[in-house]
């Protein structure tokens, strides 16, 4: 360990620049320039949209799927539509990304951390059950880094105490909990 670091002048780790994210090419970059040209690019009403919906629901598995233009804004409008509102408690994991805790805001509703089970980085049933307060209204439960939480757990919480569950995907779309596709399983999917 008698090395410099790499700021004082030793060794550098990572010779080559890190890859660039979202990974797009020429292909994609085809495909938007041609619903540009097309006029088709309203987004409640494209037909681009509609049909990116339905294939999206039938993939997931799921009955309706809704464009948004984030994870932040399809949690948002999800507790709008759970009926989340001024004073009420929504619980989230303290391991996310900000977009799955401001939107609770963004509904004067307040955030309550539960902590993560060690093992998984996800939010721990255990810890959710010692949040819940009679102002709890909804779980967030973030499917982190493709690993679903213990949905079994969560969903039978949720039921014993009548709280909506949305579930953020948004790391993990396409990720399966005991042969379901995440997002399937909670009332409402973002």
């Amino acid at each position: 360990m008698g090395e410099k670091l790499a700021i004082d002048g030793g060794p550098k780790v990572r010779t080559k620049p890190w890859p660039r994210w979202p990974v797009y090419g020429e292909e994609e970059i085809e495909l938007i320039a041609q619903i540009l040209r097309s006029g088709n690019t309203h987004f409640v009403r494209s037909t681009v949209s509609k049909d990116f919906e339905k294939r999206f629901a039938d993939w997931n598995g799921s009955k309706h799927a809704i464009c948004c233009n984030s994870g932040t804004s399809a949690i948002h409008m999800a507790l709008a539509a759970g009926g989340v509102g001024p004073g009420d408690e929504v619980i989230v994991p303290p391991r996310t990304f900000i977009g799955t805790v401001s939107p609770v805001l963004y509904q004067n509703a307040v955030p309550v951390f539960a902590d993560i089970d060690p093992a998984t980085h996800n939010i721990s049933p255990a810890a959710i059950r010692e949040v819940i307060t009679e102002r709890t209204k909804a779980i967030i439960p973030v499917h982190l880094a493709g690993l679903p939480c213990d949905m079994d757990a969560i969903m039978a919480i949720a039921r014993e105490h009548n709280l909506l569950v949305v579930e953020d995907c948004a790391q993990a779309h396409g990720a399966e909990y005991k042969g379901r596709k995440v997002g399937t399983i909670g009332q409402v999917n973002a």
